[in-house]
């Protein structure tokens, strides 16, 4: 018989927290009934609005690339069966704030060289944004 000094477990493991090793342990997580498909969808329409203007946000190569990248998985995992609260929220987060510094840069003097249209955009997708996913 073997014996080991931690847990043991034999199959998948979902949605647990587990501590091992610790004198006191507080946690806690938030297990919600997850995102309504309208919410989803509000999400996916507004990625498809951001996507194509992209280019006119005069974004390094780098930035846009990631802002890309990471509007591409918000309508992944919107779309998908059962998408992953945290992922998106974390995704929605990074995107307002890269285009929070488009709008603010806009607002400053034009000195990011973005146009008024695009700093509207950017204002516009934020604040949808921030009323889909809160």
């Amino acid at each position: 018989m073997n014996e080991t000094s931690g847990p043991q477990f034999h199959g998948p493991i979902s949605g647990s927290q587990i501590a091992f090793g610790n004198e006191r342990v507080d946690q806690r997580q938030y297990l919600g009934a997850g995102l309504s498909e309208e919410t989803c969808s509000r999400l996916i329409a507004i990625m498809q609005q951001l996507l194509p203007a992209l280019g006119d946000l005069n974004l390094s190569a780098e930035r846009e690339a990631t802002l890309r990248r990471d509007a591409d998985e918000v309508v992944q995992q919107a779309s998908s069966r059962r998408p992953d609260e945290g992922r998106l929220r974390t995704l929605v987060s990074r995107i307002r704030n890269t285009l929070v510094a488009v709008s603010a840069g806009a607002v400053t003097g034009m000195a990011t060289g973005v146009g008024s249209s695009s700093a509207e955009l950017a204002h516009t997708v934020v604040s949808d944004l921030y009323r889909v996913l809160p």
